[in-house]
């Protein structure tokens, strides 16, 4: 299982350094800005869209290989409940609906579905930092793809892949950029979304048409939950304009004289949207912040291709080798424009203390332990493991397991913890035995102390434990061998070691 993207790079762990290496990712992302400037002077729009292209990789690539796990995992509960029943889904044998928390309905349905697809791959964990990394970049190949006015394309996509996170709209914690590591599974629908409302524009159907087709794709998001962030209609509306000086102005500019209708649609859902936020609706603000601040780039960039061309044709009159005035603008828009974006001066480990703590790599013997119960227990394996280890033993092992108390309660939380003290303590646990199907226990040193285990080996003075694995650091797995109660729905055997291994 690989669970840092510098990893499935061949970059050795501590590469790239976040200390001394992000001087030298400022000087790269300067002279990428050069390139892109010089390409598209020279009327290579294609080549100077990959240059910028690699601008934007390349700026989230460096912070997206510092960290060491994927961002949040045990670190975040909702992100390390996800990331279980992905797991879950990918290895074992459950029904759909079951999530990493035997019995229980899982979560994030939508990466849930892909895992059962990919089945146990080794790079499943790392899906959605490779999601972040490439959606940004992939909107701005949509717009220059898509945008009817061919004129404005390559603008266009430029102040996308430039100017999509603005400083102001970070701070109020809807900032696209840094919130893609949240949003993963939000990134991809918006991405099906602006795609769906840039074909219709580039369709050439009717601006009344656009315009209700994009209104009701955006409508979509309404079905994608989110925690009420509690933001007041001050900060909405200081949203909605100050912080997006100056592209408001120009949309508001452009609007007067006729811009695309998909840029209507995606400014008035986006809006539209983002106030709808400020009500307890369950409102994704990231994503409907997204749709605003692209319908005024979108809006913008007729604006700012006139500017461009203007400042282009007084630069061809007084160089020497005489170039297309919009080339020479467009040029200097991304020379002027790129090495002063967001992207180019991004700290995230300064300002997001969960990236930040996700530079730590996960201990590797907790690693090693947790790849053992993936080779060495069958897939419908339950395991009964601490609050501290049940989200390893999900996530890594990719098992079931009876509670995870720190990533949520059960509906029948109270029996799952008698059954719990039954199996720790000794006892017949009687027909809880069969409920749950419970097969192993992992136990680290200091876990369930307050069941009188002072030491992991403890469980080997008690009947029905069956030792299967120990490491150095005393990680042990257990089969709980004592026979189940008869009658009951799961398998009553024993549970044992899978004989493939």
């Amino acid at each position: 299982m690989i669970l840092r993207l510098g990893e499935l790079l061949h970059l050795p762990a501590g590469v790239p350094d976040v200390e001394g290496d992000v001087v030298r990712l400022r000087y790269a992302l300067m002279l990428l800005a050069v390139v892109w400037s010089a390409l598209r002077a020279r009327g290579h729009s294609a080549l100077a869209l990959l240059a910028g292209l690699a601008f934007v990789l390349i700026a989230q690539g460096f912070w997206a290989t510092t960290l060491g796990r994927p961002y949040g995992l045990f670190l975040d509960a909702q992100i390390t409940k996800c990331a279980g029943d992905v797991s879950v889904a990918a290895v074992a044998a459950a029904s759909p609906a079951e999530g990493l928390v035997v019995d229980e309905p899982g979560s994030c349905r939508l990466w849930a579905g892909l895992a059962r697809r990919l089945g146990p791959s080794t790079y499943l964990l790392l899906l959605p930092t490779l999601v972040t990394v490439v959606v940004h970049p992939l909107i701005g190949v949509l717009v220059y793809a898509l945008w009817p006015r061919r004129e404005q394309a390559f603008a266009a996509s430029f102040l996308w892949l430039a100017f999509s996170t603005g400083d102001l709209e970070t701070v109020r914690g809807v900032g696209f950029v840094p919130g893609l590591w949240m949003h993963p599974g939000s990134a991809v629908l918006l991405v099906l979304l602006v795609a769906a409302v840039l074909a219709a524009s580039r369709l050439a159907l009717r601006a009344f048409a656009v315009e209700a087709l994009g209104a009701s794709v955006l409508a979509l998001w309404l079905f994608v939950r989110a925690p009420f962030a509690g933001r007041s209609i001050t900060e909405t509306l200081l949203l909605l304009t100050l912080d997006q000086t100056p592209w408001w102005l120009l949309a508001a500019w452009a609007w007067r004289r006729g811009t695309e209708p998909s840029a209507r649609a995606l400014i008035l859902g986006g809006a539209g949207l983002v106030l709808a936020g400020t009500f307890p609706l369950g409102v994704d603000a990231w994503g409907a912040q997204a749709f605003y601040r692209l319908g005024l780039l979108l809006a913008a960039a007729g604006p700012v291709t006139g500017i461009a061309d203007r400042v282009g044709a007084a630069l061809s009159r007084v160089l020497p080798r005489r170039l297309p005035a919009s080339d020479l603008g467009a040029a200097a828009l991304v020379l002027a424009g790129a090495p002063v974006c967001f992207l180019a001066w991004w700290t995230p480990n300064r300002l997001d203390p969960l990236m930040d703590a996700s530079r730590e790599p996960v201990a590797d013997r907790l690693v090693a332990a947790m790849e053992w119960i993936r080779g060495h227990t069958p897939p419908s394996s339950v395991f009964l493991a601490s609050p501290d280890y049940s989200p390893s033993v999900a996530v890594l092992g990719g098992r079931r397991v009876l509670r995870a108390p720190t990533l949520g309660s059960a509906a029948d939380e109270l029996r799952r913890e008698r059954m719990e003290d039954k199996v720790l303590s000794g006892r017949d646990p009687g027909r809880l035995g069969d409920l749950y199907g419970l097969t192993h226990v992992f136990i680290a040193p200091g876990d369930f102390p307050s069941y009188g285990i002072r030491a992991p080996e403890d469980l080997e003075q008690q009947p029905g434990f069956q030792l299967l694995y120990a490491d150095a650091a005393d990680n042990r797995v257990y089969a709980i061998t004592r026979p189940r109660a008869a009658g009951g729905g799961r398998d009553s055997s024993l549970a044992r070691p899978n004989p493939r291994h």
